[in-house]
């Protein structure tokens, strides 16, 4: 590697404007996660065309499934950026290389070994989160194909995240591009059965994600390799573990981790709630978060940026640059979030059509997505303000507030809203739960406690 390039790509992110510097790492990052997010829409609305809301359904109650196995994913990924970027930031780039390998083992192995037990208890399950009749037999067949992608997927996101955190957004964005291109392809040709394949189906929507994320992760084992790549790393290094690294990654993340377990959880629980009402509802449902979380793919993007940024300042002991591409990250992700929000708001038919031509769904579908696009704009700032704990490794605090959200605000007011009010009662509960959940994170962020936390 060009260690003359490097040092001086790596010293951008830490001396040059902050504007400059965020809008170099964040745009392409928005339309990677932009890429992203459609890879996941593209099933709904393929689905929608082809069969009954029953496998909407089913994708949208093996979703919660998907988040107690992406607690995993949480801990290593979001540890990794914490150490990369520091790494980074300190010019300690060989370190950093050696951070990315750790990151990728730990999430290819020990995926594996989350994921292939769920294989053989998949029914129970799913009835237990609130699957029945058709959405049931076809969330087996989705789940199980998935379960073999997720190694695949949660290591192509550490290609993509590694990448960021040392300040290579246009990568990552390109890698997406392409991951989403054979994902439509897949689905063009598994679904719709394009000559010589036949209709599958879900299934065909399982395999195109299969297929894709395999994709995915042959492109970034090419990418990490290349002498000119920001972070180098060598396959031999994959058979030598560095189990004092893993554990730094591990402790760091380990708190994300138990907060995304704690999520899916209270995820468990509502998606029960909500399939007491019918698996119309749960599509409807489905359809509309969905579509609202369109919306949050820039902000994730944004977020990331800011992480990557803050982490390599914090490193470098630039803190007051820190602090300010939280504040101008956070202006940003209101306005993106508000456009979507008076977007949907204005015309919810134009959008919830291309995933269910029937209105039955669709009138279901818009209160819902009124309300979730709301909740993108309160998400948008505590994903910004959050983006300091994450890129310093200062998470235990996320994972106590998440507690405390949780349990103590939002599964209490779930209940009692829903006994008074039904379906109306559970979105209002989101509302309450995630307003409360803003103002101790920015009450977090102005103590500044945060900057202490220095790999």
């Amino acid at each position: 590697m060009n260690l003359h390039r490097a040092k001086l790509q790596q010293t951008s992110l830490i001396e040059t404007d902050i504007g400059t510097a965020l809008w170099r790492l964040s745009w392409p990052a928005m339309i990677g996660m932009l890429f992203q997010s459609l890879s996941g829409i593209t099933d709904v609305f393929f689905l929608g065309r082809v069969q009954s809301p029953d496998a909407q359904a089913a994708i949208g109650i093996f979703g919660v499934l998907m988040g107690y196995l992406a607690s995993y994913n949480s801990i290593i990924g979001n540890g990794s950026i914490s150490v990369i970027a520091q790494f980074y930031g300190s010019n300690r780039l060989e370190e950093s290389g050696r951070a990315a390998v750790q990151t990728l083992s730990l999430k290819l192995f020990g995926s594996l070994l989350f994921c292939i037990p769920v294989i053989f208890v998949l029914k129970p399950l799913l009835i237990l989160f609130g699957a029945t009749g058709g959405a049931l037999e076809s969330g087996i067949v989705y789940g199980r194909i998935l379960c073999v992608a997720i190694p695949f997927m949660n290591t192509g996101y550490s290609f993509n995240t590694a990448l960021r955190a040392a300040g290579d957004a246009v990568t990552p964005m390109y890698l997406m591009l392409i991951t989403l291109l054979i994902n439509l392809i897949c689905n063009t040709c598994f679904i719709l059965g394009v000559y010589p394949f036949p209709r599958m189906g879900i299934a065909g929507v399982a395999l195109a994600t299969l297929i894709s994320q395999v994709c995915l992760f042959i492109m970034g084992l090419f990418v990490y390799t290349r002498p000119s790549s920001k972070i180098r790393i060598r396959l031999q290094d994959f058979f030598h573990p560095d189990f004092r690294l893993m554990g730094k990654i591990f402790h760091i993340g380990l708190p994300t981790g138990l907060q995304g377990l704690i999520g899916s959880f209270a995820g468990s629980i509502i998606m029960r709630m909500i399939a007491a009402y019918g698996m119309s509802v749960v599509a409807a449902y489905t359809i509309a978060t969905k579509v609202a979380s369109f919306a949050s793919m820039p902000v994730s993007g944004l977020s990331f940026a800011t992480s990557a940024i803050v982490g390599q300042n914090v490193g470098a002991q630039k803190g007051h640059r820190a602090m300010e591409t939280t504040k101008m990250a956070a202006k940003i992700a209101v306005v993106i979030t508000s456009v979507f929000f008076l977007a949907y708001t204005l015309f919810p038919h134009f959008f919830l059509h291309w995933f269910s031509h029937e209105l039955i769904i669709q009138n279901q579908s818009i209160p819902i997505l009124i309300i979730f696009s709301f909740l993108q704009i309160i998400s948008a700032l505590i994903s910004i303000l959050g983006a300091p704990l994450l890129g310093t490794g200062y998470l235990k605090v996320g994972f106590y507030l998440s507690l405390f959200v949780t349990w103590i605000i939002h599964i209490p007011s779930l209940w009692l809203l829903g006994r008074v009010a039904g379906l109306t009662g559970i979105w209002i509960s989101f509302v309450i739960t995630n307003l409360i959940n803003l103002y101790f994170i920015y009450d977090i962020f102005k103590k500044k406690k945060w900057l202490q936390a220095i790999i």
